[in-house]
């Protein structure tokens, strides 16, 4: 297998996630998108903004585990979605918005993302299911439901295999 058919997976930032969307870093004390407050033995943060547009449903996806071949995926037209861990790293694989039929495998990129981090993909995005860095894992997810189907489409160009490295992520 060669290095086009591979995307290793880098811990994500609001910079090289920009073009997705947005993150949030609720545990690093310094996210200016993030109202700090601290009280007798605790320190608290919450988004200064709702963290998508809408009334939001809560959810959990139990995804598998990296590496796997990303071969589908999804797009939601009318509502951003939030993704954020429980308690392990997941790896989330996006591809950018489009008005294309399906995403390009050559445009494919992966990012770990950390407890205490959250990441709002735009509409359009590209995405398929989290899967955890070091084993199967559940992760919280936050998205608008109900306002239509959104397709699993197969990866034009055909699958593309994820990888993430334990210990490589940024809470290592």
């Amino acid at each position: 297998m060669s290095a086009a058919d591979t995307v290793f997976a880098r811990p994500v930032t609001p910079d090289n996630f920009s073009r997705y969307g947005k993150v949030y870093d609720l545990t690093g004390d310094t996210d200016p998108k993030v109202v700090w407050t601290v009280g007798d033995g605790w320190l608290d943060g919450f988004t200064k903004t709702p963290l998508i547009d809408g009334r939001g449903h809560l959810g959990v996806t139990r995804g598998g585990s990296a590496p796997w071949h990303c071969s589908a995926m999804e797009r939601h037209p009318h509502t951003e979605e939030a993704i954020f861990c429980l308690a392990q790293q997941v790896v989330l694989a996006v591809a950018p918005a489009s008005d294309a039929t399906a995403p390009d495998r050559n445009e494919i990129e992966a990012f770990v993302i950390a407890p205490g981090q959250a990441v709002v993909m735009d509409r359009n995005v590209w995405h398929d299911a989290c899967r955890g860095v070091s084993g199967p894992t559940p992760y919280y997810w936050m998205a608008v439901c109900g306002l239509g189907e959104s397709p699993w489409v197969p990866v034009a160009g055909g699958p593309k295999l994820v990888q993430a490295i334990p210990g490589e992520g940024p809470t290592a």
